[in-house]
């Protein structure tokens, strides 16, 4: 069995001059890993793709959404919105074992948004669709 930690916006503010995630990653065992969600790092104002490279193997699952990376505003399928994929893909290439699509809420119909997001994925050269 293993453990993760999957974030939301919170875990990227700055609290006494350090990230929180930073602060969670000194002080949790490195068996642990991180679930990164990259629609809420950028949400938070900080760089996906960064700090994917930054934890590296640490973090073999991406949970990948789109829209306008705002704390209150729903989510879109991918390609819809300002999410970078060409540089989150770039980063994770090496580590990631795992490219989940996730929509926590969504501004149109849940279902027509995963299957646009799939093909976003498999016509942009990131996956495959069957």
């Amino acid at each position: 069995m293993s453990f993760g930690i999957h974030n939301h916006w919170w875990e990227f503010l700055e609290v006494e001059g350090r990230l929180v995630y930073q602060v969670i990653e000194e002080h949790v065992s490195p068996d642990i890993f991180f679930q990164i969600d990259a629609y809420w790092v950028q949400a938070a104002g900080q760089n996906p793709a960064a700090v994917m490279k930054e934890l590296g193997s640490r973090a073999p699952l991406i949970h990948l959404k789109d829209g306008p990376c705002t704390r209150d505003t729903d989510m879109m399928a991918l390609g819809d919105g300002i999410t970078d994929f060409d540089a989150i893909v770039e980063a994770g290439a090496e580590d990631t074992q795992w490219w989940i699509v996730e929509l926590d809420r969504c501004a149109t119909d849940m279902m027509e948004a995963v299957t646009k997001s799939l093909r976003y994925l498999a016509d942009s050269g990131y996956g495959r669709a069957r």
